[in-house]
């Protein structure tokens, strides 16, 4: 039998507290360096230390509950929690960079994206009008434009937010494109 499978098999039959605390330090010496470059993998961010903690902790208060029967099942149990950590974050950065802008600063920021050529006044009121217009009457449309655009997200990013398919979001982005161009036409 594997190890890592006998500890947690131990650590789950065992109701002395200082010998679980001593299993559960065995056990997460082993896992903490996969879970580790699973999560930092998976998160660019600052906050990658401490979704390996949530993932750590949340593994540590469910240890006893674990019944599978095999090293496999045992990681695809971590796993499956460190994902759901992960997508937790995910989401919370999301959220956190899609807060509702104006549409003064979506026009800052096209501007200053285009460093060697400020938009003159009569675009950036041009653009100004025309992102006021696609709001009213496609708000989907300005939200699009917004998250693909300004934050730089992927179609297929795009796509798992709305569960949409990434071809789907592709085309609506295509769409919401035209509505904008001929809205300033």
């Amino acid at each position: 039998m594997d190890d890592l499978l006998k500890l947690v098999r131990t650590y789950r039959l065992t109701t002395g507290l200082a010998e679980r605390l001593r299993l559960a330090e065995d056990i997460f010496r082993q896992i903490e360096p996969d879970l580790r470059f699973f999560v930092f993998k998976a998160l660019y961010s600052s906050s990658a230390d401490d979704v390996l903690q949530e993932v750590l902790k949340a593994v540590a208060m469910s240890l006893g509950k674990f019944n599978g029967d095999s090293k496999s099942e045992f990681w695809a149990w971590c796993y499956r929690i460190a994902r759901n950590k992960i997508a937790d974050q995910q989401r919370r950065e999301a959220n956190d960079r899609m807060q509702p802008m104006s549409h003064h600063e979506l026009a800052e920021l096209i501007e200053a994206s285009a460093q060697d050529a400020p938009l003159s006044h009569q675009d950036r009121h041009d653009l100004d009008y025309a992102m006021k217009l696609l709001t009213r009457s496609k708000p989907e449309c300005y939200e699009y434009l917004w998250k693909h655009f300004v934050f730089g997200l992927a179609y297929a990013e795009i796509a798992e937010q709305q569960n949409l398919s990434y071809d789907n979001v592709r085309m609506r982005i295509g769409r919401c494109l035209e509505e904008a161009k001929s809205l300033v036409a």
